[in-house]
């Protein structure tokens, strides 16, 4: 990579630093976010929400580092098309982290309010993850013989284990409480969190190691009805039990008008609303894609193309590529022929 290119990539996750900062300032905002629980729960009671950006330093470097880290990747190949469509993934993945630990729902969250801390989690453990792995490239076919560790850990039964166990064990009272009061373990929270999101999705977007070959379209749909089906769980938890499970949130709700019973049964509608919106979706893309590559097998094969080479391609990932190998068109035409 040349120089110019490196300073080109430092600007940019520099410019995603300043934003923040910038930001910050204009609303008021602060650097001294490490005070811990009673810190920021001092500045949600005396402060209006939208003055309540910080800059969480660590954080935003670990954040510019993993743009910088995945920018800068032997792996960063393909046409000028690919290569802009990643980059705004990528972009759009670190702004979407920046936004969930300098906006005012960071100091919300740690200043105790459980809903305000199950949309950060969603922020850092869903949909970043989902738009940073969309802009690495795909698992090489073979990876998973060559990665063997990989291979077991995003393996999809596994994968969905380390996600569920991670989601729930932070969310157990004891470790939540030490979230709220040792910023340390808020940092290693947003971390676990980060990661135990990447885990869940790589089996989904076929990336770091090719999945099983049983792994496909339709079982990756139901692999999102499993992620779906967990946070109803969570949620109906928090909706029905009755009882608060989070003392160190009394006051933070307490601070916002509400009670800890109400703040838990907002907190499982910010997860059901968030795990509709994100599964569903990726249940309708899955959909869609696997309604287009069984056309698209078809026409294929209709064309005398072997039929083990076109499951081959779909499993590669390269049907489209086939069919513009062998002439066949990739989208159907509406109309009379």
């Amino acid at each position: 990579m040349s120089r110019a290119r490196w300073i080109l990539i430092a600007l940019v996750c520099a410019c995603i630093i300043a934003i923040g900062v910038v930001v910050a300032g204009l609303t008021g905002g602060s650097s001294e976010f490490w005070s811990g629980y009673e810190g920021a729960l001092a500045r949600v009671e005396d402060n209006p929400w939208w003055s309540l950006w910080v800059l969480p330093g660590l954080l935003l470097a670990l954040i510019a580092a993993l743009a910088l880290a995945i920018r800068t990747s032997p792996s960063w190949t393909g046409s000028p098309a690919d290569l802009r469509r990643r980059s705004a993934l990528l972009w759009s993945g670190a702004g979407v982290l920046v936004l969930s630990v300098c906006a005012p729902v960071a100091v919300i969250a740690q200043g105790g309010l459980l809903s305000a801390h199950m949309l950060q989690h969603v922020l850092v453990g869903a949909l970043a993850p989902l738009l940073v792995l969309l802009a690495l490239p795909r698992a090489p076919r073979g990876s998973r013989d060559r990665r063997p560790l990989l291979a077991i850990i995003l393996h999809p039964f596994v994968a969905f284990a380390l996600w569920l166990g991670a989601t729930i064990a932070w969310l157990v009272p004891d470790i939540h409480h030490e979230v709220l009061v040792r910023p340390w373990v808020w940092v290693l929270q947003q971390m676990a969190v980060f990661g135990a999101g990447v885990i869940m999705w790589a089996p989904v977007t076929d990336r770091f190691v090719d999945p099983p070959r049983w792994f496909r379209t339709g079982a990756k749909c139901v692999y999102m009805i499993g992620v779906w089906f967990a946070g109803v769980g969570i949620a109906n938890v928090y909706w029905f039990s009755g009882t608060p499970f989070y003392d160190s949130h009394e006051a933070g709700a307490a601070a916002f008008g509400m009670s800890a019973l109400q703040d838990q049964a907002n907190a499982g509608t910010v997860m059901i609303l968030a795990h509709c919106a994100i599964t569903f979706g990726a249940i309708a893309v899955l959909f869609f894609r696997h309604a287009s590559e069984r056309g698209l097998e078809q026409r294929l094969i209709e064309a005398g193309v072997p039929r083990d080479e076109v499951q081959q391609a779909t499993f590669d990932g390269d049907l489209a590529a086939l069919a513009g190998r062998t002439g066949v068109s990739v989208r159907t035409r509406t109309g009379l022929e």
